[in-house]
């Protein structure tokens, strides 16, 4: 019985060892782990110290597990890299703990973490000898070992990640301090900081208002800086919307920051306060109802390095403005900006512009001495940007008022007085005119939507540094337009009608009307438009600069595209356009071609641009592209295009005068072209060109070369007796109707079958191919007629039929060449021909007559008439026997019919 007893009274031992040695065992794991961290850690800070080209230590790690999951980081610095005496940052702490049990029992999915602070941070910017930070060297050294980004291709839209199973109870910066140190003195080094710097975060989680302040001492001994930010309550991805920011500054000395700001700033003196406070609102992405601004930010006494006269900049801001997005609200109790001598002032109130009553009360908002030049002599930087681009008071008015009926928003900026020199786009001299007048109102009639009307005049803007628009000063050039504005439905997307505009272009007037929407977003945003535009003439030439132009002001020769790279293409950029463009255009002059009644509707889907409709008048016929399509999306010289052309009594002769200035050939020309291809540069249309032209050429004339006396000539050289070549005319005339077709294939148009005509001169018959840079590679021959031969031989020869001659025209097509000229052949027929008619004549009678036909061939015209005489008979013969069969077969048919009949009695 005592052992039992004794046995129970053992397990609690038994029990506490156990624990005890789970304890020893859990100390264990955690030194362990602590040590296995530090280590890791402190190889990858080996790591990035390379990088870097600074030492970055860790002094210790310790880790937490039970009743929180934290983590403990002491000690870490980022030392000075070669040159330098001070690191660049110091942390004392960082100390991050997760509730245990949560995270345990979700399986991660909540993640409450009760403390997350950084203390006892200190970075120090040196500004060294040379002039230069330590941060600025930092920064150029990651750039420099920043690997080259590749084209990556578009990523998918995913979902955004669902962080509502995080919460963080606390998360903050204390106790932070950023130095500033000026070395660039010598010895003598100046030191200042932003000291007590405190940034805290509390109860972050979705659902939950985001509440972030910030508090820091700024080149003071006491916090004289607060600025705090609210957002609305957190979506499950934490991602914040803001909705209210106040700063609050207490007379902040920016003098000692002059050293530490880039070299081009100059900062030497000034100070700011601010009491400050923005209700955002609907102002901001997500944001949603009126937005307010309130209060004063001034920027006072500030001197700027090579500043006129030493002069100081005052800037000051004060603001008690309020308005709401959705509804068209704006109410300026108060608003003024003063930079130095300039100055904006507002005052007034709009009330419900979007909607469908709305107020303008004593509306003005007002520009004064708005002259950037001016500016910058306050402000040296200035200068530099601006490189003299503009210079002059600029006229800002805005100004509204009226009844409910009739309420408008008049906007008026003047660049008159303005001098303009904008590289490689335009320039203007001051006086010249350069005005935009707007009105905007409430559109009641149109449900809500806001009615614009705006007119720009740009006659004193010169826009020939541009080398694309030929308009000098005074040139006329103003565009008219008014139309609609309504936002899209839950504030996304917008709808913008323009039942009007009017460009008065020099001497030309268009006329015409568009629309334009966005709706959706991301991947699913859509954009719709639509133009309709005509004008009774327009002179493009007049208008745009050609290659002479463009080669005279420029040294005599034509400016290259920018060599620029151009960022990668995205072949889904075009993705969600949907539109037409209709046009009509009495008489259109563009590269020296006179178009009539030039009229289309183009559509575009995605990234496909189709021809739906265009004809047009040129070249005394009429040409229609219905059909025509080509794809934006792919890259210049990957864009897969297909041409459909109908052309109908055009004259040749003008449409070669665009491409050469040699004529080359007359008459009028029917046909269709059908040729597709990918790219648009001759190199690469020889690679992928593919179609056909097919049509008729009526009363042709093949110009600068007579066929048949190009051939005449070598033949009567080559003749044993005497001839005379014929007279050129350098024309060869084709057949009234001349049909023909070809098939592009590798660079060549092939000739789908041989041309042939006949002329009272001669037959003549080609084959072959055209190059599409013009080249002719056409091999053929010209059947001299016995007319023709006649005259070659001065009365010698009269063929009972056609001679023909080989030959080839090669060369340009606007300056053929005739080679290859083979007269063998004719020459020996034209030669027995000759001796024939001689030997004839000399005997005389029937025996002369046999003796022509043997010298031309006669027996063996004999021989083969007998040929065919018996192949004739031949032939009749098989066709009797076949006859006679089938007579015989039938009626073997027919009998054994009849026998059939018989057997059984039918």
């Amino acid at each position: 019985m005592s052992d039992v007893v004794k046995k129970k009274r053992r397990w609690p031992y038994v029990l506490g060892g156990v624990f005890a040695l789970l304890v020893v065992v859990v100390l264990g794991v955690l030194w362990r782990l602590d040590a296995i961290l530090l280590k890791t850690a402190r190889e990858q800070a080996a790591t990035y110290s390379q990088k870097l080209g600074r030492p970055i230590e860790i002094g210790d790690i310790s880790t937490q597990l039970f009743p929180t999951v934290g983590v403990e980081v002491e000690n870490v610095s980022i030392g000075a890299a070669e040159g330098e005496e001070l690191p660049l940052a110091q942390m004392a702490s960082l100390d991050i703990s997760v509730a245990a049990g949560p995270l345990l029992s979700s399986r991660g999915k909540d993640i409450q973490v009760k403390n997350a602070e950084l203390s006892g941070l200190t970075v120090n910017v040196v500004r060294l000898a040379d002039g230069t930070t330590n941060v600025q060297r930092l920064l150029q050294r990651l750039e420099e070992q920043s690997p080259k980004e590749e084209e990556k291709p578009p990523e998918d839209e995913s979902q955004p990640t669902d962080l509502s199973g995080v919460h963080v109870e606390r998360a903050a910066l204390t106790d932070g301090t950023i130095r500033f140190v000026d070395r660039a003195g010598g010895q003598a080094a100046r030191e200042l900081a932003v000291k007590d710097l405190d940034i805290e975060v509390k109860d972050l989680r979705a659902g939950k208002p985001l509440v972030v302040d910030l508090a820091a001492a700024v080149l003071a001994d006491k916090q004289n800086l607060q600025l705090s930010l609210h957002a609305a309550p957190l979506p499950p991805t934490l991602i914040p919307t803001p909705e209210r920011v106040t700063l609050k500054a207490q007379k902040i000395d920016l003098s000692p920051l002059g050293p530490f700001l880039p070299p081009d700033v100059g900062l030497q003196a000034g100070t700011v306060d601010a009491d400050w406070k923005a209700e955002l609102g609907g102002a901001v992405p997500g944001g949603k109802g009126p937005t307010r601004l309130v209060g004063v930010i001034s920027a006072l006494g500030l001197r700027f390095a090579g500043s006129e006269g030493g002069k100081a900049l005052d800037v000051v801001l004060d603001t008690d403005v309020a308005g709401d997005i959705a509804t068209g609200d704006l109410s300026l109790d108060k608003l003024k900006l003063d930079l130095g001598p300039a100055n904006i002032t507002g005052k007034g109130q709009v009330k419900g512009l979007l909607s469908e009553k709305p107020s303008v009360q004593g509306f003005e908002l007002v520009g004064r001495n708005l002259d950037p030049a001016v500016l910058a002599e306050y402000y040296p930087p200035l200068k530099k940007q601006l490189n003299g681009m503009i210079a002059g008071p600029i006229g800002l008015e805005v100004r509204g008022s009226g009844t409910q009926d009739a309420q408008a928003i008049n906007v008026d900026v003047d660049l008159t007085p303005v001098r303009l020199r904008v590289p490689a786009q335009l320039t203007k001299n001051a006086g010249g005119a350069m005005k935009l007048t707007a009105r905007v109102a409430g559109a009641a009639a149109s449900g809500g939507a806001l009615k614009f009307d705006a007119n720009a005049d740009l006659s004193g803007v010169d826009l020939r540094p541009g080398l694309l628009v030929d308009k000098s000063p005074g040139q006329r050039m103003d565009f008219a337009v008014a139309g609609t504005y309504a936002p899209g439905k839950g504030g996304a997307g917008m709808k913008v009608e323009v039942p009007k505009m009017t460009a008065h272009v020099l001497e030309d007037t268009v006329t015409g009307s568009a629309s334009f929407a966005l709706a959706g977003q991301g991947k699913k945003q859509t954009t719709t438009f639509s133009a309709d535009v005509k004008a009774n003439k327009l002179d493009a030439d007049a208008l745009l600069f050609d290659e002479k132009e463009l080669a005279a002001r420029n040294g005599g020769t034509v400016p290259a595209p920018e060599s620029a790279e151009l960022p990668p293409e995205d072949p889904a950029r075009f993705n969600g356009y949907r539109g037409d463009i209709r046009f009509a255009v009495g008489a259109l002059r563009y590269s020296e071609m006179d178009l009539s009644n030039v009229t289309g509707v183009i559509k575009m889907t995605d990234d496909l641009i189709s021809v739906e409709k265009f004809s047009s008048g040129v070249f005394g016929g009429k040409v229609a592209a219905d059909g025509t399509t080509i794809r934006l999306g792919p890259s210049a010289a990957q864009r897969p295009f297909e041409a459909k052309v109908k052309v109908d009594g055009v004259q040749v002769a003008q449409a070669l005068a665009q491409a050469t200035p040699q004529k080359v050939m007359t008459g009028t020309f029917n046909g269709n072209v059908d040729v597709k291809g990918i790219g648009y540069t001759p190199e690469k249309l020889k690679e992928t060109l593919l179609g056909g032209i097919s049509g008729n050429i009526l009363g042709g004339t093949l110009l600068g070369k007579d066929l048949v006396a190009s051939v005449s000539e070598p033949l009567a050289k080559a003749l044993p007796f005497a001839s005379k070549a014929l007279k050129s005319g350098e024309v060869t005339s084709l057949s009234e109707n001349l049909p023909f077709g070809v098939q592009i294939k590798n660079g060549v148009a092939q000739l789908s079958k041989p041309i042939t005509w006949t002329r009272p001169e001669a037959a003549m018959s080609f084959d072959g191919g055209i190059k599409l840079d013009g080249t002719l590679d056409l091999i053929g021959s010209v059947a001299l007629t016995p007319s023709t031969v006649k005259t070659l031989t001065l009365g010698k020869v009269t063929p009972p039929s056609d001679i023909p001659v080989g030959l080839k025209l090669t060369g340009p097509a606007w300056k053929p060449e005739v080679t290859g000229v083979d007269v063998k052949p004719a020459v020996t027929t034209l030669a027995k021909l000759a001796a024939s008619s001689l030997a004839g004549n000399l005997i005389g009678g029937k025996r002369g007559e046999q003796v022509q036909q043997v010298i031309e061939g006669g027996e063996e015209k004999l021989r083969a008439d007998a040929e065919a005489k018996r192949k004739e008979l031949e032939a009749k013969a098989a066709e009797e026997k076949s006859r006679l069969e089938a007579e015989a077969k039938k009626r073997a048919e027919d009998e054994a019919k009849k026998r059939l009949r018989g057997i059984f009695g039918k």
